[in-house]
């Protein structure tokens, strides 16, 4: 709470202090007060931080514990969803379980007859070795380059005209 002094009372608070304090030590009284008024200032201010720290803290801990309630309140509401539906479960297993008639006997689905595959473990490294050289024995070599390009020029030749090459401008 701030004193409110109007330019009158501050004149006469003026005249009173030079009258009972004297000319030569009203600078130096003025400047103690001066000092005092500030400390007073950032004290209030400082209490004014804590105040609203405190507050915002109260704040916090207050929507933390409306989190908290809530998810209580949303496990709570998972849970007896999760009851309702095992209880609905039950009731229709129950109820399939009285209502269908067995069978007389099990259908076994019909398989192809599969070719059996060796076990990898039985397979040696060096039968693996042996089919991948067999493997790229049997691709059929490349025609030789020399006689595949010497064929391809005469072809080029005929199908492309000459190009000049381009003058650098």
């Amino acid at each position: 709470m701030m004193l409110d002094f109007g330019a009158g009372e501050l004149v006469v608070i003026g005249v009173v202090a030079l009258v009972a304090i004297g000319p030569k030590e009203l600078p130096g009284v003025l400047r103690a007060v001066g000092k005092s008024v500030g400390k007073m200032r950032r004290m209030a201010g400082e209490f004014q931080n804590q105040f609203s720290d405190a507050m915002r803290d109260m704040e916090l801990e207050e929507a933390r514990k409306k989190v908290e309630e809530m998810g209580k309140q949303m496990s709570d509401s998972v849970a007896d969803a999760t009851k309702d539906s095992a209880v609905h479960i039950d009731t229709y297993l129950a109820e399939t379980a009285t209502s269908a008639t067995p069978a007389s006997e099990p259908v076994a689905p019909s398989l192809p007859d599969l070719p059996q595959v060796p076990e990898i473990a039985a397979v040696s490294s060096e039968q693996i070795l042996a089919n991948v050289e067999a493997s790229i024995a049997a691709i059929p070599a490349a025609p030789d380059t020399a006689t595949h390009l010497s064929d391809a020029q005469p072809q080029l030749a005929l199908d492309t005209p000459p190009t000049a090459p381009k003058s650098a401008s």
